[in-house]
C-alpha cells in the first residue's frame, strides 16, 4: 500500500480538511465531508460509496480499522497517514478508531412521487441531536428526512458520527422551509409540541395516513411558521416533575409509537 505522510499543519490537504471541519459553508462549497470511525467507513463501503481519500492516525489505529485497509486499497483510494496530533484535530471524538474517509455530499433529491412517512427538523442546532434523529428515524422505518435552513448540517462529522451510518440509508433534504412541506411530502403534517395539542397516545386518527413529523429546536421547540404549516399538534403526556424531553428522545417516542401502530396493522 502506498501511504502518503502528512506531518505539518502547513500541509495544504490538512488545511483544507480543517476548513471543511470548521465551516459548513466551506463543506457545502467543496461538496465533501469527513466520516470518522471504522463502523462508518464500513457502512460507506457497503453502500457502494467510493471514498475520495482515507485519513489514518499515525499511532493508535485499532484492529477493525486495519481490517478495512485492504478493501480501501482495492478501490485505489489515496491513503494519508497523519501525525497523531494532526489527526486528533480533525477527529470529532477522542480516542477514535484512527481512520476516517473523505466522501462526497449527496445531491438534494427530488420529491417522492408517492406518499411516504417523513421527519422534519425545525431549527435543530446540535449536530449530535441531528445524527441521533437520523438514526432514530431510520430505525423506526422512516427514510425521508428534511431540515430547515437554520438547522445544523446533516453531514457534519459530528452528525455523521452520531448517526452511526444511518445517513447512508436515508434520503435527506436540506434547506426546506415549513411552507414547502406540503409540496415535498404527501401526507398529514404532525407537530410534536410540548405546549399543547392532542395526547399522542389517546388520539387515534393521526396514524391512518402517511405522516410528516415535525420536531422543533432544543430551546424554543416548534417555530410559529412550522405550527402554521401543521395539520395537527400532538404532545407526549409526561410527569409534571419533568418539564420536557430532549428532542431526540421525543422523536423516539413519537416515531416508535407510529411504528407500533404500523406493525399492529
Amino acid at each position: 500500500m502506498n501511504f502518503q505522510p502528512i506531518q505539518s499543519e502547513a500541509n495544504a490537504k490538512f488545511k483544507r480538511w480543517k476548513r471543511i471541519l470548521e465551516s459548513t459553508r466551506v463543506m457545502r462549497k467543496e461538496g465533501v465531508t469527513l466520516a470518522e470511525g471504522a463502523h462508518l467507513v464500513q457502512v460507506v463501503l457497503e453502500r457502494g460509496v467510493k471514498p475520495l481519500a482515507v485519513l489514518l492516525r499515525a499511532k493508535g489505529i485499532n484492529e477493525e480499522a486495519e481490517g478495512l485497509l485492504a478493501q480501501l486499497a482495492q478501490k485505489r483510494v489515496p491513503l494519508y497517514v497523519l501525525d497523531t496530533l494532526l489527526y486528533d484535530q480533525l477527529s470529532p471524538v477522542e480516542h477514535g478508531a484512527g481512520i476516517m474517509v473523505e466522501v462526497a455530499l449527496p445531491e438534494n433529491p427530488e420529491a417522492p412521487e408517492i406518499p411516504v412517512d417523513a421527519l422534519y427538523l425545525d431549527g435543530v442546532q446540535d449536530p449530535g441531536n441531528i445524527g441521533t434523529l437520523v438514526r432514530t428515524a431510520v430505525a423506526s422505518g422512516i427514510k425521508h428526512i428534511a431540515a430547515s435552513k437554520n438547522s445544523a448540517h446533516f453531514f457534519s462529522p459530528k452528525a455523521l458520527r452520531a448517526g452511526m451510518g444511518a445517513h447512508f440509508a436515508a434520503t435527506i433534504y436540506e434547506n426546506v422551509e415549513p411552507t414547502e412541506l406540503k409540496g415535498l411530502f404527501k401526507g398529514r403534517i404532525l407537530a410534536a409540541d410540548a405546549r399543547g395539542g392532542q395526547d399522542l397516545f389517546e388520539e387515534k386518527a393521526w396514524s391512518e395516513t402517511a405522516t410528516t413529523w415535525m420536531m422543533g429546536s432544543e430551546g424554543q421547540g416548534i417555530s410559529q411558521a412550522a405550527l402554521e404549516a401543521a395539520d395537527q399538534r400532538l404532545y407526549i403526556p409526561i410527569e409534571h416533575d419533568c418539564e420536557s424531553l430532549n428532542v431526540a428522545a421525543a422523536a423516539a417516542v413519537c416515531l416508535f409509537e407510529q411504528r407500533r401502530r404500523r406493525l399492529k396493522k
